[in-house]
C-alpha cells in the first residue's frame, strides 16, 4: 500500500462542498460526507445541538450546522479514533487528557480551529447580498497552510523537528472548576489573525496557540504554573487572555522546510530566536490587556484596572500564591428558580 501524499488545498485553491477538507477526494454533498467541527458527542455533552455560534460576519448558525466535506477515509479512519480517545480522556479529566499523545490532541484542536475557517468559505457575507463574496476567501486561506499541512499529520506520516516544543504549536491543558449551571460549562474563543483558541469544556481547559511553539519556550513557565490546581473558570479566562495577549505581540515569522520523502515528510521549524537580537515577543501596554481581559471576562474596565496603568489580577494573592475563588457566586451556581 503506497504511502499518501500532502494535499496542498490552500496552494491550488481547491475548496469545494464536494471536496474532502483533508485529503481533496471528491465526496458526495450530503450527510454521510459531512465532518461536524465539533464533535457531535460535545455538542450532546453540553447540550449545544441547536444553539447558536457566533460567526466572523457576526450572523448566527446552530452547532450542528458547523460541518465540513470529509471523505469516508479521512473521517472513520483518519479521525475517528482520534476523536474517541479524545472522548474517552475528556471523562476522566484535565490530567488524563494531559497524558494523551500531544501529536494527536494537537491534530483534534486544530481541526476546530481550522474547520470554523473552512466552514466560512463557502457562507456568504451578507445572506441579503450574494455577490458581496463569502465570509472567508480562498485567498485568506493561504495564511493557514501551515496549520493544514500539519493537521494531515493524521494521514500522511509527519515527524516534527523544533528546539521550543515537541509539537509546532503550544498547546496547555487546564484543570477548571464545573459551574452548576449548565448554560456556563462550554466557552469557545479565537483570534483569527493571530492563531489563537480558547476551549473550556466543563471541568478541562484548553488553550493553544498554532506559532510553531514560541510560547512554549517563552511563555511556559508561567502557564505551567496554574496546571494541576482547580482553577475557576474567570482565573481560566484570565490565562486566556495572556495567551491571546502574547501572540499579539509575537516578533517573528517562522520558518519551517517541509520534505516529503516516500514515507515519512519532514517538518522541521527553525530557530525561533534565530540571528535577530530583538525579542521574540514585545512587551505589551496595560490598555491592551485592559482590553483583553474585558473580552474574556466580561467585566468593565475599572474591573479589570482600578489603578489606570496596572491591570487587576485573579490568579494569584498579594504574596503571589494561587488565589481560591468561590464557585457560590452567579452566574456560576445553578440559576436561581421562579
Amino acid at each position: 500500500m503506497s504511502t499518501p501524499s500532502l494535499y496542498n488545498a490552500i496552494r491550488d485553491h481547491d475548496f469545494s462542498e464536494t471536496t474532502c477538507f483533508l485529503c481533496g477526494s471528491d465526496v458526495e454533498n450530503n450527510k454521510s460526507s459531512r465532518e461536524h467541527v465539533f464533535p457531535k458527542w460535545l455538542l450532546h455533552h453540553f447540550g449545544l445541538w441547536d444553539k447558536p455560534m457566533t460567526l466572523l460576519n457576526g450572523t448566527k448558525l446552530a452547532y450542528r450546522q458547523l460541518v465540513i466535506p470529509c471523505c469516508q477515509s479521512c473521517n472513520n479512519e483518519c479521525l475517528s479514533n482520534i476523536e474517541q480517545e479524545v472522548q474517552e480522556r475528556f471523562v476522566k479529566g484535565a490530567a488524563e487528557l494531559m497524558s494523551m499523545d500531544r501529536e494527536r490532541l494537537l491534530v483534534w484542536v486544530l481541526k476546530i480551529f481550522y474547520g470554523l475557517l473552512y466552514r466560512e468559505l463557502f457562507l456568504s457575507f451578507d445572506r441579503r447580498e450574494p455577490g458581496a463574496g463569502n465570509i472567508v476567501s480562498a485567498e485568506d486561506m493561504e495564511q493557514f497552510q501551515l496549520l493544514h499541512l500539519i493537521l494531515q499529520s493524521c494521514r500522511v506520516p509527519m515527524q516534527f523537528s523544533m528546539m521550543e516544543s515537541d509539537i509546532p504549536a503550544s498547546l496547555f491543558i487546564f484543570d477548571v472548576q464545573e459551574p452548576q449551571n449548565p448554560d456556563m460549562r462550554f466557552d469557545y474563543k479565537d483570534d483569527i489573525v493571530n492563531r489563537t483558541m480558547y476551549l473550556r469544556l466543563g471541568k478541562v481547559g484548553i488553550l493553544a496557540a498554532f506559532d510553531m511553539g514560541a510560547q512554549t519556550f517563552e511563555g511556559g513557565d508561567f502557564f505551567s504554573r496554574y496546571q494541576g490546581h482547580p482553577l475557576h473558570p474567570v482565573q481560566f479566562g484570565e490565562l486566556g487572555a495572556n495567551l491571546f495577549m502574547k501572540a499579539r505581540v509575537f516578533n517573528r515569522t517562522p520558518k519551517v522546510l517541509i520534505g516529503e520523502y516516500s514515507k515519512v515528510v519532514n517538518f522541521t521549524v527553525l530557530p525561533m530566536a534565530g540571528l535577530s537580537s530583538t525579542p521574540v515577543f514585545w512587551d505589551w501596554e496595560a490598555e491592551d490587556m485592559a482590553e483583553m481581559l474585558m473580552f474574556f471576562l466580561g467585566y468593565s474596565l475599572e474591573e479589570v484596572m482600578p489603578v489606570v496603568g496596572r491591570n487587576a489580577t485573579w490568579l494569584k494573592n498579594g504574596d503571589g500564591s494561587l488565589r481560591v475563588i468561590s464557585m457560590d457566586a452567579p452566574p456560576w451556581s445553578s440559576p436561581a428558580r421562579a
